[in-house]
């Protein structure tokens, strides 16, 4: 029997790399113009595999939009395979949710073109989470494709990947990469050998027949393939070679006896990993986790919980969705792409943050315009699903102390922060002009109804300043709370006449005295909302007895813990309530970095900075809501290291001051000090972490990553193409503990860690400053990744801000309830103010939950025609009853997968195995 060899041709296609998205879209142009008439003329160049990402034929159909139909006939037919994805996605750089919608538009897509090719395609990420398989299967999908990652303990082509939950997929390992077929030559002798060249390559690991993925990054079809193909199976019968598609080969390889890997794939035993994409633009990443943030965190759960449903914001969601999903492509999402291509990466990452802000703000007035209350008082939403209290920054009318009522008339404390007017006037300044004659129309322009440069008015006065009469003082008083509002068409008149008469008038509005504070708000539901409205005067003690953040000198307490500033290093000791006490936290430890932006490198000769020249201590806030102490560090650090695009030899000599300001926060009831760097860096060629002793020597460490948390140990597997480098991604935070006490980790967008010291401490990267894309012979990776290409944007040179949470703690990372704690410290909560006038039709009470979900994490709520949608998922190793009420009622529906294809019905609960993943669609229609 011949051993049979597939073939399949396909391009690699990065929308955007070294060159922007549309230098490589005329790229794309050009192959597609060639490609489709050659699969309608050529029927011996059968088949065609498109990248798996749909993106790529709309970037094509915008320019050539005559062809769809020919698009759609070539996949409709199996001829050309599209999908299932979007675009390829990074699984580390990006949530959970964003991979779902990843997959989702590409599947519909796929759908309206002709048909989504049904296996998971994953050619050319770094690295693979480990709940992927669980996904797949979620989308209907038995195989998988993948390359980097695979570690060594796999020795075939192909193995068992097994998700937390026990979900499995088989995995066709690319033996050699999704190019081992590449430049398949025009000689049928030629590709016999070629063939037995990769046979022998192969050796044990063929299971049975052999594939050649025929392409690579960016490659023109072979027109001579189907042709070559045919000769040489005319010539010999070592071997059958056949042109076909992915599932056309999948669909009868071997299944028995393959080896079962459980969870991520992150082994660099056979291909470089690319291990340190995620501390290479912490600007970019900061900026993913914000966009993803505000539009799955904030916009999609407040707009489908509180804006009626014919009203919900579709459109403006999909195009958010659309910007995130298209920044998650590898090379744009790991920031491993030249400066142009970046700067783009962060203006998607704008907009789709800028449009989830403007649909969260829409939302609370939606949900303002339903709840009953006075007017002016202060609606807050918790866009999280546990209940949790928190701090709201508001401004409210008048001098001196103030605290607020809740619904329940209970009385919250409140802090003042300063006494201004709005929008940083002083109280009294505001507006001030003198004007006459066209530039009065000037000044009547900003006048509106009861309006006048944005500000309501309450009163005016007209007065004469000269005996003349010519010249006139005009006063407008800014309305404050309820005070009744005047309309100023009468004033409009007069000073129109007065212009017309020549007269000279002094225009001036006086600003309403106003507090800027925060208070308080004690504890409001998940997916809920409570009111409150402002009083005069400190809070009557007990304000809902709270023990109150206080800081004094180089101290800072609430009722969990106690931090004390070294004034020397600048490092601080916390203390918890029962007594343990970890010193030395936060030491910023500053070395060289030779590498590029794919992976970390220390040069040769490195220096290693983590002791300041000189420190400064201020106390900022002192309570009772929120306490804080400044501290101000001036540090050396080489200036750049020596080196070229091969490697990097050592760090200069030659040095730059730097100035890190460090902001340490406490609040009441928060078990957690927050901490914000802002790092002025003028150096190059480094990389900067902060060092946290443990309270025990750990043996790993639990990271948050795409719907699970997962254990890894102190070291990581490399090869020979890379060094096996412990330096981890996480998502949100990252857990060291003993099981019996621990440290963790809250960070917002600094993805990489690692646990240093033989397991004694935790160091997170601040940010890692690099000059090129990549070298092409650093020390810990002895090839090239990209293209050499010297960068200045990876400097990160200026001002950079790095915030995160320390969250010392007893038991494991479930026990601290790292959840809850990642979502109240990225996810504030929302507010706004009741207008004066009726509330609307089906009226909310003054305090109470949308939806309340129990028994499992909720990874989003969004709208789809016909209910709403609530995707959740078990993150422990028991099985476990999740129940739902939505307006106050068990919520019914269907369980769904990700096609949106109903599994099962649920009536107020439903039953999860351990780690697993569920789409509900509920019945609802508000």
């Amino acid at each position: 029997m011949p051993t049979r060899v597939a073939i399949v041709p396909h391009t690699h296609w990065d929308r955007e790399w070294y060159s922007p998205f549309q230098t490589f879209r005329l790229r794309l142009v050009r192959l597609l113009d060639a490609l489709l008439p050659m699969l309608e003329s050529d029927l011996s160049y059968s088949r065609f595999l498109l990248d798996g990402q749909t993106a790529v034929l709309d970037d094509y159909l915008a320019v050539r939009p005559e062809a769809a139909p020919a698009l759609a006939r070539l996949a409709s037919s199996g001829r050309l395979a599209i999908g299932p994805w979007m675009v390829l996605m990074d699984e580390f750089m990006v949530s959970g949710e964003t991979m779902v919608r990843d997959l989702q538009f590409g599947l519909a897509r796929g759908s309206e073109l002709g048909g989504a090719m049904d296996v998971g395609y994953l050619p050319d990420m770094f690295g693979h989470v480990g709940q992927m398989p669980q996904l797949l299967r979620l989308a209907g999908f038995e195989h998988a494709v993948v390359w980097r990652g695979v570690p060594a303990v796999v020795e075939q082509t192909a193995f068992w990947w097994e998700a937390p939950d026990g979900s499995r997929v088989r995995a066709e390992y690319l033996y050699g990469s999704y190019s081992n077929g590449r430049d398949i030559p025009d000689d049928a002798k030629r590709l016999v050998l070629r063939a037995r060249d990769y046979e022998h390559e192969l050796g044990p690991a063929r299971l049975r027949d052999m594939l050649l993925m025929n392409g690579t990054d960016h490659q023109m079809p072979q027109p001579w393939l189907g042709r070559v193909v045919a000769e040489a199976n005319s010539v010999q019968d070592e071997y059958e070679f056949a042109v076909t598609s992915l599932p056309e080969y999948l669909a009868d390889q071997p299944t028995d006896g393959l080896v079962t890997v459980a969870g991520e794939l992150r082994s660099g035993a056979r291909a470089n990993l690319l291990m340190g994409v995620g501390s290479n633009r912490v600007d970019v990443h900061r900026a993913c986790a914000a966009a993803e943030r505000s539009l799955e965190r904030r916009a999609e759960p407040l707009s489908a919980l509180f804006v009626p449903s014919g009203q919900y914001p579709h459109a403006l969601a999909e195009i958010a969705w659309r910007k995130l999903v298209l920044n998650s492509a590898h090379d744009s999402s790991c920031a491993c792409s030249s400066d142009e291509v970046v700067d783009q990466v962060l203006v998607r990452y704008y907009e789709a943050r800028q449009i989830g802000d403007g649909l969260t703000h829409d939302a609370m007035r939606a949900l303002a315009g339903h709840v009953s209350g006075p007017a002016g008082a202060t609606v807050v939403a918790n866009p999280t699903s546990r209940a949790r209290s928190g701090l709201v920054d508001v401004r409210v009318p008048g001098t001196g102390p103030c605290h607020f009522l809740g619904a329940d008339g209970e009385p919250h404390a409140a802090q003042l922060l300063d006494e201004v007017g709005d929008e940083g006037f002083q109280a009294g300044d505001g507006f001030q002009a003198m004007v006459t004659g066209q530039k009065v129309r000037w000044v009547l322009d900003m006048m509106r109804g009861t309006e006048f440069a944005g500000r309501q008015i309450h009163a005016y006065e007209v007065s004469d300043t000269q005996p003349a009469g010519d010249q006139h003082d005009i006063v407008l008083h800014e309305a404050r709370g309820a005070d009744e509002r005047v309309d100023l068409a009468e004033l409009k008149e007069q000073m129109l006449a007065l212009g017309e008469a020549g007269h000279t008038m002094r225009v001036r509005l006086q600003v309403a005295p106003m507090r800027h504070v925060v208070f308080d708000t004690g504890e409001i539901h998940g997916f809920g909302w409570s009111t409150f409205t402002a009083a005069e005067g400190p809070a009557p003690a007990p304000a809902r007895a709270i023990v109150p953040a206080a800081s004094h000198g180089n101290e800072l307490s609430n009722e969990y813990l106690r931090v004390t500033v070294d004034p020397t290093l600048g490092t601080y000791a916390i203390e918890t309530a029962d007594g343990t006490r970890v010193t030395g936290c936060g030491r910023l430890v500053d070395d060289g970095d030779g590498g590029d932006t794919y992976n970390y490198s220390p040069p040769d000769d490195d220096l290693v900075v983590d002791r300041p020249d000189k420190i400064r201590i201020d106390t900022r806030e002192t309570g009772p809501v929120r306490a804080r102490v400044n501290i101000e560090a001036v540090y050396t650090w080489p200036a750049f290291a020596i080196g070229d695009e091969r490697s990097c030899r050592r760090r200069s000599e030659e040095t730059v001051r730097t100035l890190v300001r460090t902001t340490l926060e406490l609040r009441p009831q928060e078990r957690f000090l927050r901490v914000a760097h802002e790092i002025d860096n003028r150096a190059r060629d480094h990389r900067l972490r902060a060092h946290f002793p443990l309270p025990a020597r750990v043996d790993g460490s639990d990271a948050e990553c795409a719907f699970a948390v997962v254990h890894r140990g102190l070291t990581a597997e490399g090869g020979v193409h890379e060094v096996g480098l412990p330096t981890f991604p996480s998502r949100r935070f990252v857990d060291a503990s003993d099981g019996t006490a621990g440290l963790a980790l809250i960070h917002d967008g600094l993805l990489e860690y690692e646990i240093v010291a033989d397991g004694h401490a935790l160091a997170l990267t601040l940010l890692r400053a690099v000059g090129y894309l990549s070298r092409t012979e650093p020390q810990l990776r002895p090839n090239p990744a990209g293209p050499p290409v010297p960068l200045a944007g990876p400097q990160l040179l200026g001002p950079q801000r790095a915030e995160y949470a320390v969250l010392p703690h007893t038991g494991d990372w479930r026990a601290a309830d790292c959840y809850g704690v990642a979502d109240a410290f990225l996810v504030p909560f929302e507010r706004t103010r009741l207008a004066a006038g009726s509330v609307l039709p089906g009226s909310r009470p003054r305090a109470g939950a949308a939806l309340r979900v129990e028994g499992a994490e909720v990874s989003a709520v969004h709208r789809v025609p016909g209910g709403l949608v609530v995707r959740v998922f078990r993150t422990g190793p028991d099985a476990g009853r999740v129940t739902l009420e939505h307006e106050g009622v068990p919520a019914r529906g269907f369980v769904v997968d990700l096609r949106g294809r109903p599994v099962t019905t649920f009536e107020g609960a439903l039953h999860l195995r351990p780690f697993e993943i569920a789409t509900l669609r509920l019945n609802a229609d508000l």
